[in-house]
């Protein structure tokens, strides 16, 4: 099609885009007002679940809270959970060199993707054990 051949109402402006976000977020909000208003509507009217104090309230298990939630926790759920997320985080890394260590074993170079795989879980691994090291997973350490 040639360009001199097109009309030019047919031509986008230069407030298309824009026009296009507008639309997405328009709609974008109508889908998740409409799901909000669907689940408001199931849970009031068709449940008659009652929008009460006590259904307002904190609570731990189902039980009603029992003294202040104002007290020193055992910060080692920390430590813990930065572990957790160390180790997660290198098994997220792992996936996106895949196809280049496939690529390093169909060439007959799989000593290399063997190589590379075992730096990036052994630096992780001093990580670890640098952690266990320091007592990082000794509950019941003292801090002095």
């Amino acid at each position: 099609m040639d360009p001199a051949s097109v009309p030019p109402s047919a031509v986008p402006g230069p407030d298309a885009a824009w026009l296009s976000v507008a639309a997405v977020l328009g709609l974008a909000v109508l889908v998740v007002g409409g799901a909000l208003l669907t689940v408001r509507i199931i849970t009031r009217v068709v449940d008659g679940i009652e929008d009460g104090a006590a259904r307002r309230s904190a609570y731990e298990c189902g039980e009603p809270p029992v003294g202040s939630a104002w007290f020193r926790f055992n910060n080692r759920f920390i430590t813990i959970a930065l572990t957790f997320l160390v180790m997660d985080v290198e098994l997220a890394l792992l996936w996106p060199i895949l196809p280049r260590c496939l690529d390093w074993v169909g060439r007959g170079d799989g000593g290399m993707a063997f190589i590379e795989i075992a730096a990036f879980a052994g630096a992780l691994a001093v990580g670890l054990a640098w952690v266990a090291r320091r007592g990082g997973f000794r509950w019941d350490r003292r801090v002095e």
